[in-house]
């Protein structure tokens, strides 16, 4: 008889996405005699072959969209077919299915928060709608990925704290702490930032602030690594700007350990994140960070000790806080330091897998006493 917990990822899609980077380490870190693991995407992406070569078991429906009746009735097969004891959701769209599937078989659902409220209410009303509705009624648990997050949940959604569980995200480690300290000679002063392009990141800001600094010194050149919607408007604005010389858009790279070798200072102009894990890759990698200050981010940095936090939105801070980094190396060899020791301890896999161990052990036991109590 197999005993061991079975329990289904099911990630809205598969592209590319902190959510998505995280979910094979998970999945290959449980521990195999207490836990086996399938993972279900609504929509298939560019990160499938990541998955493959982690050899996570992995079927993708490729829906349309997921309120298709028959994505919800696929779910709730595997759901009941494969016994699955807990679901674990990730992204709106898998966050609404799963939760509903959940109710309709009786199995617990966990829904980890990649980010905060605020990027979920920027989506299409019957997105946010339901993914409010469902996570009050619905979840047995959400997972914030830092503890400054969970106060958000509650005073926005109302949430209960009891229902609250924070582990934080997780990278694999060991790229970035074979990274050494500092940047070679010949690497032109650099300043790097990684994620998608969109309105959370506001990269128009980080654009402005390059100009500004730039002004002063015009040796510093600004990598800007990821792709999304908005590319074409922020070439344009840094070539309106006349700062398109100095501005690299990378696009889409798998080479982040890299690129990060070859950063001074690393950004994220965010106004809004949850817990960004390309800022905890940067700084395993003893890169000094200017980040602003906002969801995760004061999780990872205490001013003056691991980097600077600015406010959300102000350019002038933003150009500040860089230009303070590139002035002052030895500063930034500090800080950097402090953080990689900082994010080795508290964000590294073993706490993340263990984390989730726990949790998925507890939601099954709940449901095994459920069950009982039902018998009786």
């Amino acid at each position: 008889m197999n005993d061991r917990l079975r329990v289904l990822q099911l990630v809205e899609t598969l592209c590319l996405g902190g959510a998505q980077r995280l979910l094979p380490g998970l999945m290959t870190g449980l521990d195999p005699q207490r836990f086996e693991g399938h993972t279900l995407a609504l929509h298939d992406g560019v990160l499938r072959k990541e998955f493959e070569a982690a050899r996570v078991s992995l079927t993708v429906l490729g829906a349309r969209r997921f309120y298709e009746p028959q994505v919800m009735s696929a779910v709730v097969r595997l759901v009941r077919d494969q016994g699955f004891d807990v679901i674990h959701t990730h992204l709106t769209g898998a966050d609404i299915v799963g939760r509903i599937a959940g109710a309709l078989t009786g199995v617990p659902v966990v829904s980890t928060m990649h980010s905060v409220p605020r990027d979920y209410d920027q989506q299409k009303i019957h997105r946010r709608t339901l993914q409010r509705l469902t996570a009050r009624t619905l979840a047995a648990r959400l997972i914030m990925v830092s503890p400054s997050i969970g106060i958000e949940y509650q005073r926005q959604w109302g949430i209960p704290a009891s229902r609250l569980v924070t582990i934080n995200n997780a990278v694999p480690m060991e790229p970035y702490l074979a990274i050494a300290e500092g940047v070679a000679d010949h690497v032109p002063p650099t300043v790097t930032t990684i994620g998608r392009l969109s309105e959370p990141k506001a990269y128009h800001l980080l654009l402005d602030a390059a100009r500004l600094i730039l002004d002063k010194r015009p040796e510093i050149r600004f990598r800007i690594v990821g792709e999304g919607r908005l590319g074409a408007a922020l070439r344009q604005q840094a070539h309106d700007l006349g700062i398109a010389h100095a501005v690299s858009f990378d696009g889409l790279r798998h080479d982040i350990p890299a690129i990060l070798a070859e950063t001074h200072v690393f950004v994220l102009s965010s106004l809004w994140e949850g817990l960004p894990v390309t800022a905890v890759e940067a700084m395993a990698a003893a890169r000094p960070v200017v980040l602003t200050d906002v969801g995760g981010c004061r999780d990872l940095v205490t001013p003056g000790v691991e980097g600077w936090l600015v406010p959300p939105g102000s350019v002038a801070a933003l150009a500040t806080a860089l230009l303070e980094a590139l002035d002052d190396p030895e500063q930034s060899r500090l800080y950097g330091r402090r953080g990689r020791e900082k994010v080795r301890r508290a964000f590294g896999r073993e706490q993340y897998v263990h984390g989730h161990e726990q949790l998925y052990a507890s939601l099954a036991m709940v449901r095994d006493r459920t069950r009982v109590a039902h018998l009786h």
